[in-house]
């Protein structure tokens, strides 16, 4: 239903170009589109093609043009499985929809009037969203029906995101969060998106959180696929 296979005739015709950087979320659009086999040229930030001058921005054959990391995401879900209906879009977009609008806020907090980011809300207590997070991942694998999708291309993103910009964040208090980064962190495709280094450093942080926590070696489930 929400295979990550590209169809024969995207990956053979694909005109798809990303316009962005590793420095922006360029690449948790690279890691889905690595995932599902389809073929991506990376190019130069030209913010001058965004109507509001940021990337990434994607351009497609036929005068497509999409702004926005999440629909930018939802694009390429839709190339990869043209097939899928309106009932198990929703299952998957709807997880992008919450992480653009929702969990990005709760890992990446600023002062209201500043944009620059303070701090992040991954490591408090109390927070409703959090742990409401943390009781769906302590009950699955990935997000939508046990298989790995394109939402957990979102949520894990701006999750592992979070011990790049807040080294010292402790979250041995949400062992199924920690669980879930380690596991999107162990995907090669992540590694080959986000970089060999920033994959290794949300590993060691996971097993550090792990081990202050006192919880078993990986995570509830011990998978790390």
């Amino acid at each position: 239903m929400l295979a990550l296979v590209a169809t024969t005739a995207l990956a053979m015709s694909s005109g798809l170009r990303l316009h962005g950087s590793q420095q922006t979320r360029s690449p948790l659009v690279n890691w889905f589109a690595a995932e599902a086999g389809i073929p991506l040229t990376v190019v130069p930030p030209r913010p001058s093609a965004h109507p509001f001058g940021q990337v990434p921005f994607l351009t497609d054959d036929g005068g497509v043009e999409v702004f926005e990391s999440g629909a930018i995401l939802l694009y390429l879900a839709d190339k990869a499985a043209p097939g899928a209906s309106a009932a198990d879009r929703a299952r998957y977009a709807k997880w992008v929809v919450w992480s653009n609008s929702e969990l990005d806020g709760l890992c990446f907090g600023a002062v209201p009037g500043d944009h620059r980011v303070r701090g992040t809300s991954l490591d408090k207590p109390g927070v409703r969203s959090v742990d409401r997070l943390e009781e769906i991942l302590s009950g699955c694998e990935w997000l939508v029906d046990g298989t790995f999708s394109v939402a957990d291309v979102a949520v894990g993103s701006y999750l592992n995101y979070t011990p790049l910009f807040f080294p010292n964040t402790d979250l041995s208090m949400r062992p199924a969060i920690v669980a879930y980064m380690d596991r999107c962190a162990a995907r090669p495709k992540f590694a080959e998106a986000f970089g060999a280094q920033h994959a290794a450093l949300v590993r060691a942080k996971c097993a550090a959180w792990r081990e202050r926590a006192g919880a078993p070696k990986g995570g509830p489930f011990g998978l790390f696929k």
